[in-house]
């Protein structure tokens, strides 16, 4: 009895769980999210914080493509390792000069989130 309930809770997380490209995708739209939220903001604090995140995550994807794990191609590895240092370049600009547009971060990330979806209309429906 409780062996089934347990395989059944198990067999049904298992099919709501995200693919690691859902998974990736899903940090991209909230990240898009959040910035979008602070484009316009005077707010020093809200911006620094949404800049801080979006500098974690490159952060993270720069550290997983640094070694050669056999996962990713090389070549799609330097693409990502090459798009994390502008993207955390520019992030840092940002963070020092409130008065430097945060826009092509998120045309960035949106361009990110179209290659990894694959889906036009998710992109212009964060947009709006």
């Amino acid at each position: 009895m409780y062996q089934d309930r347990a395989r059944k809770a198990y067999q049904h997380s298992l099919s709501s769980a995200l693919s690691d490209r859902e998974a990736d995708a899903q940090c991209f739209r909230n990240l898009i999210s959040e910035l979008r939220s602070v484009e316009h903001s005077t707010e020093f604090n809200e911006r620094r914080e949404a800049l801080s995140k979006h500098q974690r995550l490159w952060s993270l994807i720069q550290k997983a493509n640094a070694y050669d794990t056999g996962l990713v191609p090389n070549e799609d590895r330097i693409l990502f390792s090459r798009l994390a240092d502008q993207a955390q370049k520019y992030g840092i600009r940002a963070i020092l000069n409130s008065e430097l547009s945060i826009t092509p971060l998120i045309d960035m990330a949106q361009s990110v989130l179209e290659g990894l979806t694959g889906d036009i209309d998710t992109i212009a429906s964060i947009k709006k």
